[in-house]
């Protein structure tokens, strides 16, 4: 019998190869096999027995002993920290099993039981103004001396390229606010290529969006004439009594915001007045069992 008959990886007569020693293409697909399940079975070991965790921290790390806690106190000092962490521990529990019962209680109540008790905190929010201030509204407003901000007027840059760049930005703004005064007055916004006034839901019907949101840069900017007369449509037009579900973001950082920072920098007691009539029909929406906001909230 020929010797390559005897042996199963040397290379027969009628192969190609010139090399004795080369494999097939069987066999060297089943040595790798072999291969494959041998690691796996190694690995496997090492990752998936019990405690393996000690056999690794052994083997690829070396942990130091553990060691006794350095700091000073006596078993008295732990005892009564560990007394501590537990009532705190037991008061989030608390705390958080209350928060629950709510949300569940608020879940299965139906939209108009909820719509009822929006309604039912802001007439006791209105109550207890009116309580506090014995008369109308402005009658709870307790007076302060307003202190104008420095540096935000009257100053101008002494940089060449500094002024033409702010004169120009400023010509931009007057660009922009002539173009909404003439073709969207008192709306919440302006389409510029069709040149219309818009009012988005996000606002329900209150209007006049833009004018609150720009009074502290026409401010800033020294547009006077401007400034007053969006204090005028300000004073004027803008109500928030109404019978519409706004974003209550939207409105906070829009209207709220304006009229804040507008007060700030001017000091007319209008933005004022306003915010603060607009922020107590917001508060609802901040009283909810897990003390998120409502995203939406009906003004009414």
């Amino acid at each position: 019998m020929p010797v390559a008959t005897l042996l199963p990886f040397t290379a027969t007569p009628n192969r190609k190869s010139v090399s004795p020693t080369s494999f097939r293409l069987t066999e060297k697909f089943i040595l790798l096999l072999v291969f494959s399940a041998f690691i796996t079975l190694c690995f496997g070991a090492i990752f998936f027995l019990p405690d393996s965790s000690k056999l690794l921290s052994g083997v690829f790390f070396r942990s130091a002993p553990a060691e006794s806690d350095p700091r000073p106190g006596t078993d008295g000092d732990f005892a009564g920290a560990t007394g501590r962490d537990e009532k705190i521990l037991a008061k989030i529990r608390k705390d958080h099993e209350k928060a629950l019962l709510e949300a569940k209680d608020t879940l299965q109540k139906r939209a108009e039981e909820i719509k009822q008790d929006i309604k039912s905190e802001k007439e006791k929010v209105a109550r207890d103004g009116q309580g506090r201030g014995g008369g109308g509204k402005d009658d709870t407003l307790p007076e302060i001396e307003y202190v104008r901000p420095p540096g935000a007027t009257g100053h101008e840059p002494s940089d060449p390229d500094t002024k033409e760049k702010r004169a120009k930005i400023k010509e931009m703004m007057q660009f922009a606010w002539d173009n909404y005064k003439r073709y969207a007055w008192g709306s919440n916004e302006l389409r510029p290529v069709s040149k219309q006034g818009h009012s988005s839901n996000l606002f329900g019907s209150l209007k006049g969006a833009t004018i609150v949101d720009a009074l502290d840069t026409l401010y800033i900017m020294e547009m006077y004439d401007e400034f007053e007369a969006a204090t005028e449509w300000a004073e004027k037009n803008l109500d928030f009594n109404m019978n519409a579900e706004i974003s209550v973001f939207e409105v906070n950082i829009r209207f709220v915001g304006g009229l804040l920072s507008a007060y700030y920098l001017s000091g007319k007691e209008v933005f004022r007045r306003k915010a603060i009539e607009l922020g107590e029909k917001l508060l609802p929406a901040f009283k909810t069992p897990t003390g998120i906001p409502w995203a939406l909230l009906n003004l009414k």
